[in-house]
């Protein structure tokens, strides 16, 4: 049966197809009969499908009102590598795994493959989406939860991602909470949540983890790190704003720079660099490199000589800066 509005199950309720489809220029749900079975591998083993909309590729369903069985688990895979968090995401794993495992293999093996590569952000992400569909069948595994929760904050920290810096630390704090359930002293992870706390300017809650750590940690320098950040927070209390609306700021500037708006690109950046609660906290070489050129665009040559003479002081390496200072 093609499924182009509304699916009515029997005992189940009416699902509007098209609200549930979030690429319907691409895929089509489609609902399988009550009963119907696919087989599979070289045995031809049954497996019955869920009574659930199945996502299928339009180009799969012309001239025919039932997908072939292959079609249904490229299509199911294709639809769950673009939206891991779909609805049915669960069930459409599931599928995969007792009707198509070598997709699963697929999978596994390219995560295996990123993992040895110093990638790009892009690629970086499509192997926690793969993480993602891993966890649906073990949401208990701590390793996967770990890879998770450290993936999703170190690509909010990429300054070329900020755009996505809240979206990116929300899932690293679910992730992240999810493993602290399962293993409540994880040092790592407490930290981890801790810095995201203070990055939403949740400072009640970062005190409450650093404390905790405090408890956990043996090791000297380590505990001395740890209540110096503490008193760092306790001295802070609760900030006007939090870290993560600045660090969109630095986003937005970034997209004017590239759109050619180098005054306003400038202004938002200055009233970071002189926001002292920013710059105590994000201390980054990046966002020095560019301020230093948005300030060349804006004819400020001085202030642009300034700034990266301050950024190569922190980093001598930091290529960009010295190309741009290369250009005064």
């Amino acid at each position: 049966m093609l499924c182009s509005f509304n699916v009515d199950f029997k005992d189940g309720p009416v699902i509007d197809i098209n609200l549930n489809n979030l690429d319907p220029q691409k895929f089509i749900f489609w609902a399988p009969p009550e009963g119907y079975v696919v087989h599979v591998g070289p045995d031809q083993t049954p497996v019955s499908l869920p009574r659930l909309p199945l996502p299928i590729k339009i180009k799969d369903m012309q001239d025919t009102d039932s997908p072939s069985e292959n079609a249904i688990g490229e299509g199911v895979y294709d639809y769950l590598r673009q939206f891991p968090d779909c609805l049915h995401n669960v069930a459409y794993a599931e599928l995969l795994r007792d009707g198509y495992s070598h997709y699963l293999a697929d999978l596994a093996a390219q995560v295996v493959m990123l993992d040895k590569k110093n990638v790009e952000p892009a690629y970086v992400y499509r192997k926690l989406t793969y993480l993602k569909i891993l966890r649906l069948l073990e949401p208990g595994n701590i390793g996967l939860l770990r890879q998770l929760c450290q993936g999703f904050y170190d690509l909010a920290m990429t300054f070329t991602e900020l755009a996505q810096v809240r979206r990116y630390l929300l899932d690293a704090m679910r992730f992240g909470q999810a493993l602290v359930k399962l293993d409540p002293d994880n040092i790592a992870i407490l930290h981890l949540l801790a810095q995201v706390d203070i990055l939403f300017g949740d400072y009640p809650a970062a005190i409450m983890r650093l404390r905790r750590l405090l408890e956990l940690v043996d090791d000297e320098e380590t505990s001395a790190q740890i209540k110096a950040r503490l008193e760092s927070c306790i001295k802070t209390g609760l900030p006007d704003h939090c870290l993560v609306d600045d660090l969109e700021r630095v986003a937005d500037a970034m997209q004017l720079y590239a759109a050619g708006h180098y005054s306003l690109a400038t202004e938002i950046l200055e009233r970071l660099e002189v926001d002292e609660y920013f710059t105590s906290e994000f201390k980054s070489v990046d966002f020095l490199c560019l301020l230093g050129m948005c300030r060349i665009k804006s004819g400020d040559m001085g202030g642009a000589f300034e700034v990266l003479t301050n950024a190569l002081e922190i980093d001598p390496d930091h290529e960009q800066a010295r190309k741009t200072l290369d250009l005064i």
